[in-house]
């Protein structure tokens, strides 16, 4: 009987390592920050008559005044409240020396509803090196700002 039960025992030890082996040879952990606009159209594209294909690029003349080298960039539209600013000190102090910080202000609304086609509520954008956006973000809303700085981690150790 002890025989029995030792065997079951070893058994019952013995699965849960033979899935992690399993899984560490043949599992692949990869994590994503899927570009925005890859196959589906931009909700404000039609109301700015702006022509857009898939998937979506900012605009060359765009990208040259903004996009420099392989880094990520991003863009902030308004004004910095306090909380804004402490939240891109966050940001800054993280990942400062691997992004390029760019501002625009409130009366850029154009260029913010029609080339980078952020609603309202969104005031910063991550646009990667090939002019394709990555993320819209709150940057006085904390919890977005973490959402941030994990999609920043995702992608600068793909780069």
């Amino acid at each position: 009987m002890k025989f029995k039960k030792g065997i079951l025992l070893f058994l019952a030890l013995l699965f849960p390592v033979c899935i992690f082996v399993f899984l560490k040879f043949f599992g692949k952990n990869e994590f994503d920050v899927p570009p925005l606009y890859a196959d589906v159209y931009p909700e404000g594209a039609s109301a700015c008559n702006v022509t857009v294909t898939l998937p979506y690029h900012i605009p060359e003349e765009e990208r040259a005044n903004l996009l420099s080298g392989d880094s990520l960039t991003l863009i902030h539209f308004g004004e910095l409240t306090t909380i804004a600013e402490q939240q891109l000190k966050r940001v800054t102090n993280e990942h400062g020396k691997e992004i390029k910080l760019h501002f625009f202000p409130s009366s850029a609304s154009r260029v913010k509803k029609c080339v980078f086609f952020l609603k309202d509520e969104y005031d910063l954008v991550l646009v990667d090196h090939e002019g394709v956006i990555r993320g819209e973000y709150v940057l006085d809303d904390r919890e977005e700002v973490d959402r941030l700085l994990t999609e920043l981690s995702i992608l600068l150790k793909k780069y």
